[in-house]
């Protein structure tokens, strides 16, 4: 994949995509993806809110973006877009709210072509933090941990 910027955040590096003005997706890259700065302004722009998002977690994205997956999947997604910072939902709920299975709510997560920006990590197991695998599970800590923070400031 061609990304149009690698940015460094405290969550590691992250890949950013764009079309036409766009924001289209947003990638966990590793740590030896090399760096590329923002080459024009959405880049700029969507680099400089997720700074802002890094250091204030309340911060209120404004970017554009488009949005591609199944209507079930963009759904899901528009959902989640819906959930406020610090509250948190089960799969089991959310599926509910849906009216569809915790799995298929895990799957379209899983799918989420803009992480942090539409915050799946908000999705919690009933008795877990659950969703995201091996290393990224401590990206999903950090970033509930940080905007837990915005409470005590």
């Amino acid at each position: 994949m061609f990304y149009k910027a690698i940015l460094q955040t405290p969550i590691g590096k992250l890949g950013i995509l764009t079309r036409n003005q766009f924001l289209t997706k947003i990638d966990f890259l590793m740590p030896e993806s090399p760096l590329i700065e923002p080459q024009d302004e959405v880049l700029s722009t969507i680099a400089t809110q997720l700074h802002y998002y890094f250091k204030y977690p309340n911060f209120k994205f404004t970017l554009p973006y488009q949005l591609q997956g199944t209507p079930f999947q963009i759904s899901v997604w528009q959902a989640l877009s819906k959930i406020t910072l610090q509250k948190n939902i089960s799969y089991g709920m959310l599926a509910k709210k849906l009216k569809t299975g915790a799995r298929a709510i895990g799957n379209a997560c899983r799918m989420n072509p803009l992480p942090i920006l539409i915050p799946c990590h908000r999705v919690v197991a009933q008795k877990t933090v659950g969703g995201y695998k091996g290393e990224k599970i401590a990206i999903k800590k950090w970033l509930l941990t940080h905007e837990i923070s915005c409470l005590k400031n």
